[in-house]
């Protein structure tokens, strides 16, 4: 995935950043697609054996307790942050002033939306009818608040395509969240834990940002720089705030209706399943933002890296998605205990529609760098309506009825996303079926493979943490094989970005 990224994208910045060095882009684009991976690694490695323990821990209604809080803090850090970050980053000539204004207006709204949501906590824990979370939404006021100062350091290390440093700010929020979870864990405040983790997460990542970052405004805001940033910033953040409703519609919505513990296991199958595209936005999508800003006019090699991002994305989601459909019991009754086993059917009724849902990771890259971020609050719109629709409808027959309807939901979506995106850069929808092809046949052959070994654990009788590997094993060796160049090719360029990076830079 690395060094795809970097011949996607960073071969594409070599030839049309006018201006601008195009080695050295490349190679900063490189490093920064690395830096995240390794922050991943990182991440993941702190949050998948803190979730096992947790999950072990608590029940399902602490997780969906969890998930509201989540939904809440992201609403609000989208409404308190109007498109700021995302138009301090588009701008291609960006002064003291620009950054000093959207400073002191994510300032005011962070300190007014903080009182205003703690104030207020009360009534959404009686809306979600879950009274735990008036606690919960007043804990984490402090740490959103904090997110709102952190603005102008967040869009000037993406500016600088200082991914590093973004990462290890993550990766040291990881290790604040889990840290505070088990600590209350341990000294008997289970019902703490989630909430004060949340909570420490939000707020050790915008400290770190701060100190890392610190872009303290140097000259008084004007009424001129906020028009500049207000023509790009009003698109984006119109098209944030739908995006985030409808991203989380389908939870309050089944929290609402079904309770926290059934959101509880709708979560897990949920995030399991997004774990890799998530995964993949970190390392390459959110990179791909401000380097397909750099490319804007050039519809050709913007449209070349696009196809490759494609291409390259799918080998990774596709077989994922593939995979956790055939093992979905043996995955989460090994990992998570047999108690979390009513997640394994939303899994798999989600996997087709989330496995496409991954294709879609780097549309807003290309809507935002061609200048469309309005397209985004369509999109979302329509996706809103359609959750609702099948939400309310699918009701009646519980957490099955509501995955398979979020699963069609999603798969319309990402079609629909994927082919406004190639639009924009003079693609057709042959060439998205075409780049999409590969990993569409390594989805199948992994597929097979883990059916296969599925059947073999059954005939062995092999249970528990056998049969899941029964399942795993033939699945990522079909992987391994077909894409073994890949994999080393990878590696070896994130040892060595000079000698192995540059050079195909150059061929290309």
């Amino acid at each position: 995935m690395w060094s795809a990224d970097t011949e996607a994208v960073g071969v594409t910045l070599k030839r049309s950043a006018a201006g601008i060095d195009g080695a050295t882009l490349s190679r900063k684009f490189s490093r920064s697609v690395r830096d995240n991976i390794v922050a991943e690694c990182l991440i993941q490695a702190v949050r998948v054996s803190g979730m096992i323990v947790l999950a072990r821990a608590l029940g399902a209604a602490e997780f969906g307790i969890l998930r509201v809080l989540m939904v809440v803090a992201a609403f609000a850090t989208t409404i308190l942050q109007p498109g700021l970050t995302e138009a301090l980053v588009q701008r291609k000539n960006l002064n003291p002033v620009h950054e000093a204004t959207a400073w002191f207006v994510s300032a005011v709204l962070g300190l007014a939306g903080a009182l205003l949501i703690y104030a207020s906590a009360s009534i959404v824990s009686e809306m979600m009818l879950m009274p735990r979370l008036t606690s919960g939404i007043r804990l984490i006021c402090a740490a959103i608040f904090l997110d709102c100062l952190a603005v102008t350091s967040n869009a000037h290390l993406q500016r600088e395509l200082r991914f590093g440093t973004l990462a290890a700010a993550e990766v040291a929020a990881e290790f604040a969240f889990l840290a505070t979870a088990l600590a209350l864990l341990w000294v008997g405040r289970p019902r703490w834990s989630l909430m004060a983790g949340l909570t420490a997460r939000l707020g050790i990542r915008a400290i770190f940002l701060l100190i890392a970052a610190p872009r303290p405004p140097r000259t008084w805001p004007t009424m001129a720089a906020l028009r500049d940033l207000r023509r790009f910033a009003a698109g984006v953040w119109g098209g944030n705030i739908v995006s985030i409703i409808s991203a989380n519609a389908d939870f309050l919505l089944v929290g609402r209706l079904l309770g926290a513990s059934a959101l509880g296991f709708y979560m897990l199958a949920w995030d399991l399943l997004r774990f890799v595209p998530d995964r993949l936005y970190k390392v390459a999508g959110r990179v791909a933002f401000p380097a397909f800003c750099l490319i804007q006019d050039d519809d050709a090699e913007l449209g070349r890296g696009y196809r490759n991002f494609i291409e390259y994305i799918g080998k990774l989601v596709l077989p994922v998605a593939a995979c956790a459909a055939v093992a979905a019991p043996e995955l989460i009754g090994t990992v998570y205990g047999p108690k979390w086993l009513p997640a394994a059917q939303p899994l798999r009724l989600l996997s087709l529609g989330l496995g496409l849902l991954g294709l879609r990771t780097g549309i807003g890259s290309v809507y935002f760098a061609k200048g469309h971020p309005v397209i985004d609050i369509y999109l979302h719109s329509a996706r809103l309506v359609m959750i609702v629709a099948a939400v309310f409808s699918l009701s009646r027959l519980g957490l099955v009825g509501i995955s398979a309807g979020m699963s069609g939901v999603e798969a319309l979506i990402s079609i629909a996303g994927l082919l406004i995106a190639i639009s924009l850069v003079k693609l057709r929808p042959a060439d998205l079926l075409k780049a999409a092809m590969p990993g569409l046949r390594l989805a199948v052959a992994c597929a097979f493979a883990a059916a296969a070994g599925k059947v073999l654990a059954t005939a062995c009788g092999a249970g528990g943490v056998w049969a899941l590997l029964f399942v795993a094993l033939p699945a990522g060796a079909i992987f391994v094989w077909i894409e073994g160049k890949t994999i080393i090719s990878m590696v070896a360029g994130a040892i060595d970005l000079n000698k192995t990076t540059a050079p195909q830079l150059s061929q290309s």
